[in-house]
């Protein structure tokens, strides 16, 4: 038995070494049929699939791992077999029949069980999965196979169009940078930062910049990710950056200040100048907002900085010129701010601000350019004279006095200067009297002015007399007097007041329009004929109230000038109104619709609450102390009802004085009065207004005076239907008997006024 298993063991070889020397001859079909024969398989199979002879190499591949169970598997394709090897963990047999079959993928997994992962990378190439091919090339240290098959992914992506491709640039982008790691790596650094020049930065490529010596590139990538300190190191040993690039660093390490300097040395004006406000170097950004022609924001950085007159100079340079002025006032450089008020056309205020720096020859120069049209002509004139005065030019001073509007020349602030230079002017040029005339109106107006008193007292002095206002002694010299009571036209009153004609008459007295010589102005002349003896109490109380009845301005009473006398008698001037009366208005029309009521009493609540704040209660309120002038109603007599009756209504008994009609109950009994009693003359007024005639009408004097003390009005719907419940309430608190049952103050009547019905 033994020799025959020899025998049969050396004849078993026999076709292995017959197939080694067919290989060797190359003849290798011949050597795979005997590989076969001989038992193996393997390397039959190895063989076939070399020669391509897929079904061979299927065949024996099987035929190798399974043995003899190998005949069901031997007509499957090279990929089917190659699976099945695999499962069985056969990978190596699996290998061939995959690439027989172009499995490569499969392929390169199989190669991976064994480890193989050059071997896999080779596969994944071959089967274009060439992120995989790179991942095994790398991790077999073949950086550059690994780098060829990176870059033909990346081609492939950019290649790829549709819907796919906003992703596919997002993955070709994570390939670039995995090429430039492995540039990098393999020492191509410049070619790495070329590679990163198209993507976003990255903390890989911030490094790979910084190792190509890309200095500008790697700042930027290391600002981009939130490391401006890593950027910052980099400055130190860099030179020629861009200055933004460096400006930028400082920024981000919150360096305002020399992130500011950076962009100030370099030209950059306006965002170095933003850096040194957030650095709060306030002078340096305005320099640097000067520099960039941006005006505004220098002006509003130097205010910051405290230096107001540079701030003034840019913003005139930004055509801001009020606002310049404003604010070289209040760096108190006058001078500047009249400058920018002469180049912004504003001649008065230039002026003023001449006139408070001392410079008189540049304020006159500056009035000369207003307009007679102007707004503010009036102030213009009165400076210019005050200007004139000073500069010793009188009759110019006189003529720029002369062209102030009439009307502003009456009362108010312009009026009083108008006076007090109109008066300094006729001083200084010997015109004394004139002079005088200017001074006593002046010192009589609601507030002190300068120095008119003093200057006035001197006067009197040279002239030898005394104040016209407070009349003692003998009467001043004149011209002799008419006969009887009336002074005709042409007459010269206290040389001074020409007569010219009689406006109107009453029981004590007449009233005159006249020509005030000294003033030249149009006037009108109340005389009380013979009311109180020179030198009585009685005359000494009439200055007194005609004092404070001149301190009354408002646009509702008539102005009082100056009370003064003549042979024997007392006369008032005062200002001279055109129009009617609102007794003549009553007598042409009788009622009046309610909206022109309402009208009426809210200008004389206005003169009333204006009086009663002075303390000063008229006591004669009626239509024909009203006057209709200029669309505005004037309250006539202030203050003289206490010294006159110029009307037949009007009574006098003991201290008891003007019209029944329309007084008041406490008025009647002699009491001490305040403004509520107006308020019920006003209240008789309204009624009478709305009724067309007097609550009591028609009755004797003695029966009036018991009715306004006793008795209601009568039901103003007997004489006026249509009268509004309102409107009745209202006259019934204004007639109350009692005066604590009437409105506290005209304030209060004119609050509700405006709610009546119309």
């Amino acid at each position: 038995m033994a020799g025959k298993g020899s025998f049969l063991s050396k004849f078993s070889l026999d076709p292995i070494r017959r197939a080694e020397n067919k290989l060797r001859e190359g003849k290798k079909d011949e050597a795979m049929e005997l590989f076969a024969k001989g038992g193996e398989y393997r390397r039959a199979a190895k063989l076939a699939a070399e020669l391509g002879a897929t079904n061979e190499a299927v065949r024996f591949s099987v035929r190798a791992v399974l043995g003899g169970g190998a005949e069901a598997y031997e007509e499957t394709g090279p990929v089917q077999a190659g699976e099945i090897l695999a499962t069985a963990g056969h990978h190596r047999e699996a290998i061939a029949l995959f690439e027989l079959g172009q499995a490569y993928t499969s392929a390169a997994k199989s190669a991976l069980k064994l480890s193989l992962e050059g071997r896999a990378a080779r596969y994944f190439e071959q089967g274009r999965d060439w992120p995989s091919a790179a991942l095994y090339y790398r991790r077999s240290g073949k950086l550059e196979d690994a780098l060829r098959v990176l870059e033909l992914e990346s081609d492939r992506l950019r290649r790829e169009k549709g819907p796919a491709g906003m992703a596919s640039e997002l993955k070709r982008k994570e390939i670039d940078l995995e090429r430039a790691e492995h540039l990098s790596r393999l020492g191509r650094s410049k070619e790495a930062a070329n590679l990163l020049l198209d993507l976003e930065p990255s903390v890989q490529s911030a490094r790979i910049f910084e190792e190509a010596g890309n200095a500008f590139e790697a700042i930027r990538a290391y600002l981009t990710i939130g490391s401006p300190d890593k950027a910052l190191r980099l400055l130190s040993s860099t030179k020629d950056l861009d200055p933004k690039l460096i400006a930028e660093v400082y920024r981000k390490m919150k360096r305002p200040e020399d992130e500011a300097k950076v962009l100030a040395a370099h030209g950059f004006s306006r965002e170095a100048a933003e850096a040194f406000e957030r650095a709060g170097d306030w002078i340096r950004a305005g320099a640097q907002w000067e520099a960039a022609r941006d005006h505004l924001r220098a002006a509003d950085a130097f205010r910051k900085a405290g230096r107001l007159s540079v701030a003034a100079r840019c913003m005139a340079d930004a055509g801001e010129l009020s606002n310049a002025a404003r604010m070289y006032e209040e760096a108190g450089d006058l001078s500047g701010a009249a400058t920018c008020h002469v180049k912004a056309g504003h001649g008065l205020e230039a002026a003023q601000l001449f006139f408070k720096a001392g410079k008189l020859g540049a304020a006159t120069q500056a009035l000369s350019a207003v307009k007679a049209d102007a707004p503010k002509y009036a102030e213009a004139a009165v400076l210019m004279a005050k200007s004139l005065v000073e500069n010793e030019k009188y009759v110019e001073a006189l003529a720029a006095i002369r062209r102030v509007p009439p009307e502003r020349r009456e009362r108010g602030p312009v009026a009083a200067e108008c006076l007090y230079w109109g008066g300094r002017a006729f001083e200084a040029t010997g015109q004394a009297p004139q002079a005088r005339a200017c001074y006593q109106k002046l010192i009589f107006m609601p507030e002190d002015h300068r120095d008119a008193a003093s200057r006035l007292a001197e006067l009197e002095v040279a002239l030898g007399a005394t104040m016209a206002t407070a009349p003692r002694g003998g009467p001043p010299a004149t011209s002799p007097p008419p006969p009887g009571d009336e002074l005709p036209p042409g007459y010269v009153l206290l040389d001074r007041y020409e007569i010219q004609e009689e406006l109107g008459k009453g029981g004590m007295g007449r009233v005159y329009r006249a020509m005030d010589r000294e003033l030249e102005e149009m006037v009108a002349i109340k005389t009380l004929l013979q009311l109180a003896k020179q030198g009585s109490e009685e005359e000494a109380r009439l200055v007194r109230e005609v004092q404070i009845c001149r301190r009354i301005t408002h646009p509702n009473i008539v102005r009082i000038y100056d009370l003064s006398r003549f042979h024997g008698g007392l006369f008032v001037t005062m200002e001279l109104l055109e129009g009617t009366s609102l007794e003549d208005l009553l007598k042409r029309k009788r009622q009046l619709p309610f909206s022109q009521v309402k009208g009426i009493l809210a200008q004389i609540l206005a003169g009333l609450a204006e009086a009663h704040s002075l303390g000063v209660v008229h006591r004669d309120l009626k239509p024909g102390n009203l006057f209709l002038a200029a669309r505005r109603i004037k309250i006539l007599d202030f203050g003289i009802a206490r010294m006159s009756s110029l009307d037949h209504k009007l009574t006098q008994t003991g201290t008891t004085l003007g019209s029944p009609l329309y007084m008041s109950p406490e008025q009647l009994q002699g009491e001490e009065l305040d403004g509520r009693s107006d308020l019920y003359s006003l209240g008789t007024l309204a009624y009478t207004t709305i009724a067309g005639q007097e609550p009591f009408a028609g009755r004797p004097v003695s029966a009036i005076f018991l009715a306004q003390m006793n008795e209601n009005p009568p039901d103003i719907r007997t004489l006026r239907q249509d009268t509004p419940p309102a409107w009745m309430d209202f006259l019934g608190r204004l007639l109350a008997k009692d005066r604590d049952q009437r409105f506290a103050s005209a304030q209060e009547v004119a609050r509700i006024l405006p709610e009546l019905p119309q």
